[in-house]
């Protein structure tokens, strides 16, 4: 039996891609080893100073895009329900003026271990949608990229010194080849087939979608809508929102809530509030998770050694920062000649971002129309 693979066209800071995590969530719950999910970076916002000002006179220009990019993440997320953090944004500043960081990051990542660099991704999402974090700077890369059980100063090097510039530049042109002018926006694929979407979708036109390509021979697994298995489904994935239990088990918002309250109750589940939204993660941490936040102080000779040496790792890491920002700048200097598409910036809608300065081009023959 052959595999599908589903390519998401993303950029780390699109908002309708954080509010399509639930249904990719939901596809890999479902399907498991039968399906292959993979991403390829798009590049949202080149330069933020040219998203809502075009002329460059503006002195607020930075400010006033934070606050338009504020309104688009509230609107969206009342309409597809992952939850954003409360307060003013602060993702975009003098200093830090493109999503193109997060791009090269987790294309560094994925250069260092595939599957990692997955949950590296989301851990960004998150980080940008729910923490507040300016996650631009190389700093919080690596912070996120130890939490995602990746090598500081093995990531710091990809991403400063290895082909990961490169390797964006190559999923930019991807995009370019497919017509790809908004994100998220989709490649699902069989051996013989492909079939390219558009904008934010739910899971019901995947399921058709899979079973046209495959004939009906890859199905999801019945998984009934238990206490059990939803507290399963958060011990697998650790962090999650209520709308992805909704939309993994088929239940509705009051029937979640009710099984959250009831797991809550239990001493089960912890919920954090995050905006007007919430956060469920175990009340007890899986030893693997449990590792990544636990710091034990040495009490041995070698243990001693051992720490002075991961400190004087984080001093090279300090002064690798310099070097990743530059690297960065160059990126987006090289992209402008990679492609076509002058993405400066996202213009969001009620099913996806598009690029503001996007040229619609045709996909080509593979695109089919898929009614779902």
């Amino acid at each position: 039996m052959d595999k599908i693979t589903i390519y998401q066209f993303t950029d780390p800071t699109c908002i309708w891609c954080w509010g399509n995590e639930p249904t990719l969530r939901a596809l890999d719950y479902l399907y498991g080893n039968k399906i292959d999910i993979e991403f390829i970076m798009g590049g949202l916002v080149e330069d933020i100073n040219t998203l809502f000002d075009t002329d460059g006179n503006n002195p607020h220009a930075i400010e006033n895009a934070n606050t338009r990019i504020r309104e688009n993440w509230v609107a969206a997320a009342k309409r597809h329900g992952m939850p954003i953090s409360e307060g003013n944004i602060d993702l975009y500043t003098e200093r830090y003026t493109s999503s193109f960081p997060q791009n090269i990051a987790y294309e560094a990542a994925k250069r260092i271990n595939p599957q990692k660099a997955k949950h590296f991704l989301r851990r960004i999402r998150e980080a940008t949608f729910t923490e507040g974090k300016r996650t631009s700077q190389i700093d919080v890369l690596v912070e996120l990229a130890a939490e995602s059980d990746i090598n500081p100063a093995q990531f710091i090097d990809e991403y400063t010194y290895g082909d990961a510039q490169a390797d964006f530049m190559q999923d930019r042109m991807t995009c370019r080849r497919n017509g790809i002018t908004g994100f998220p926006s989709y490649l699902i694929k069989s051996q013989d087939t492909s079939i390219i979407l558009g904008g934010y979708q739910n899971l019901t036109t995947f399921h058709n979608i899979i079973k046209r390509l495959s004939n009906g021979s890859i199905k999801p697994r019945r998984v009934g809508p238990s206490l059990a298995n939803v507290m399963e489904f958060i011990n697998r994935y650790q962090s999650v929102y209520p709308v992805e239990i909704e939309v993994a088990f088929g239940l509705d918002k009051a029937h979640t809530d009710l099984m959250v309250e009831e797991l809550v109750a239990s001493g089960s589940l912890i919920s954090m509030p995050i905006g007007e939204g919430r956060k469920l993660t175990p009340s007890v941490i899986s030893s693997t998770a449990n590792a990544r936040r636990t710091k034990k102080k040495p009490t041995t000779t070698s243990e001693f050694h051992n720490e002075k040496n991961n400190k004087t790792m984080e001093k090279k890491e300090l002064k690798a920062t310099a070097k990743a920002e530059n690297a960065t700048t160059k990126s987006s200097t090289a992209g402008k000649a990679a492609t076509s598409t002058k993405a400066s910036g996202e213009k969001c809608s009620s099913k996806g971002c598009a690029t503001s300065k996007s040229k619609t081009t045709t996909a080509k023959k593979e695109k089919q129309t898929v009614k779902a």
